[in-house]
């Protein structure tokens, strides 16, 4: 099997598409916990909707907001993940009709880091903020590899 541009740019598809769906997965398991759906002390979680409590109450945000913003990112993190699961499953190429879903998902969860960016800054979540750089720096450059990565030596 020879190894191709197409090939390397399916795994960085695969890639995203698994990291994302285990990232919203530990994310629904802490909402389930804090539901009481699943018991305290369920290893699997996240922690960040006690990471968006703590941020929110530094700056006497009411308290139904983290919920709120939880719940938002949740939702937005599942489309984002079906998108990347589309993307990777039609992904034949970058001049292929299936070329528009690695778009729109690329949008869809940059986006995403983008506005979790713009309230770690509202709420001067460093800590946070550094982790959401990251992987917006890493997802950009992954954009760029799959543009311009030729598909065939």
């Amino acid at each position: 099997m020879a190894v191709t541009g197409l090939l390397l740019k399916q795994g960085i598809l695969l890639f995203w598409a698994l990291w994302l769906s285990i990232a919203w997965l530990s994310n629904l398991c802490d909402g389930l916990k804090v539901c009481r759906v699943l018991r305290s002390d369920w290893w699997f979680a996240s922690g960040n909707y006690a990471i968006m409590v703590e941020t929110t109450q530094k700056r006497r945000m009411p308290p139904w907001l983290p919920a709120v913003l939880f719940v938002g990112v949740l939702v937005w993190q599942g489309g984002a993940l079906l998108l990347w699961w589309l993307a990777f499953l039609g992904f034949q190429g970058m001049h292929n009709p299936g070329a528009s879903v690695l778009y729109a998902a690329f949008l869809v969860n940059l986006a995403l880091w983008a506005a979790l960016l713009i309230v770690d800054e509202i709420f001067l979540a460093y800590a946070t903020e550094s982790t959401h750089l990251r992987v917006f720096i890493a997802q950009m450059t992954s954009l760029l590899v799959l543009v311009l990565l030729p598909e065939t030596v």
